[in-house]
């Protein structure tokens, strides 16, 4: 078969598109990009209209070509203010981190495996957020500090359909009996279609992960929390049109007893219309929904949740629900190709029996209504 490397594969260790080379001599290169983001609005319904940091960069990629196809590749990103970015209801435009960091070998025709805190390939398995701010629901395990990580070049089936697959292992703490119930190790699997009949462009992703937890107790090695996720993704491109829906579930367990402790569902359909070669629209509804088993479900990061995005504790008891729907709009505009504006809204409803810290009205049968809206400016460099 012939083999191809996707631009998925390519754009993964990439810097941004006006990335500047800044040493290119004897096979090996350094390139420096990144890019400026800032975002005016009101992130939600409880708090003023605020100025935010979303997701401003510094990127730094070293390449050095071994010949016959083979690189080594270094990659790393400075993000700002811990990661907190536009949820810091304080200042979002400090404290520099490190958000990945990581050492690649690469072969053009077998694909590329890579080790450090990065991405797994289950990120990539979402493909209809098109937005900016307030989209997305993968439940999927999407990255780690620890993570080893196989992307296989896209083998060619027929004249212009391609598959590929990756594979992840994710390392967790490292101690023994440890107090907190911190991630002990995680792995996935994911596989990735495209294809181009006439003028329709076919999409398909799929992945599957599986999380596993410590329990807790300091005198104790056994596992605690187990969560293992699906989802499933597909898309159709014809001209300027996209439209694509996808879904997955995840289901909490307590790996001890073996008793069910909830069920995540999520359902993601949008689409986007690229009415301007430098300009588009864009609109998604989202469903995300908890279920509680006979152990309960907490989650530490209340799941999906666009209402609780903050990081606030969601808590959902034995036969008990939380159900939410996200209506989202935006439209973006490039001025050129390193300058894009934009600007977004999203209004979620939650209804359910589940509770939300952080969120009171969200305490029994009670709907929950949320508007969301921001216009942004990013900058590449």
């Amino acid at each position: 078969m012939k083999k191809t490397l996707l631009a998925l594969a390519v754009a993964a260790v990439a810097t941004s598109a006006s990335a500047a080379t800044v040493y290119n001599q004897d096979g090996t290169q350094v390139d420096v990009g990144g890019r400026f983001d800032v975002a005016l609005g009101k992130f939600n319904d409880d708090e003023r209209a605020d100025l935010r940091n979303v997701g401003s960069r510094l990127e730094f990629k070293a390449q050095h070509d071994l010949g016959e196809g083979v690189k080594v590749i270094g990659y790393s990103r400075l993000r700002f203010n811990d990661g907190g970015d536009k949820w810091d209801t304080g200042s979002s435009f400090n404290n520099i981190k490190t958000d990945k960091l990581w050492l690649a070998l690469q072969k053009d025709d077998l694909g590329r495996v890579s080790f450090g805190k990065q991405v797994t390939t289950g990120d990539a398995v979402e493909m209809n957020d098109h937005s900016y701010l307030f989209g997305g629901s993968n439940n999927l395990f999407t990255g780690g500090d620890k993570v080893v990580s196989f992307r296989s070049a896209d083998f060619q089936l027929a004249e212009g359909q391609t598959l590929g697959f990756g594979a992840d292992y994710t390392f967790g703490e490292a101690k023994k009996n440890n107090g907190e119930a911190e991630l002990k190790y995680a792995y996935g699997t994911s596989a990735f279609y495209a294809g181009q009949f006439d003028e329709v462009g076919v999409n398909l992703n799929a992945g599957y992960t599986v999380e596993v937890y410590d329990n807790g107790l300091a005198s104790s090695n056994d596992t605690g929390r187990k969560v293992q996720s699906w989802r499933v993704a597909s898309q159709l491109a014809y001209g300027p049109v996209t439209f694509g829906a996808e879904y997955g579930e995840s289901s909490y367990k307590d790996h001890q007893t073996q008793h069910k402790a909830g069920k995540g569902r999520f359902l993601e359909v949008a689409a986007k219309y690229q009415y301007l070669d430098n300009a588009s629209v864009y609109a998604a509804w989202e469903r995300n929904e908890y279920k509680g088993y006979r152990n309960g479900l907490t989650s530490n990061d209340a799941g999906n949740f666009l209402t609780a995005a903050a990081g606030s504790k969601l808590t959902i008891a034995d036969d008990k629900k939380l159900r939410e729907n996200v209506y989202l709009v935006g439209a973006d505009y490039a001025f050129t190709k390193n300058v894009v504006a934009y600007v977004e809204y999203a209004h979620s409803r939650v209804k359910g029996t589940g509770t939300i810290s952080g969120v009171q009205a969200v305490n029994g049968q009670s709907e929950v209504k949320d508007n969301r809206y921001a216009t942004g400016l990013r900058v590449y460099f």
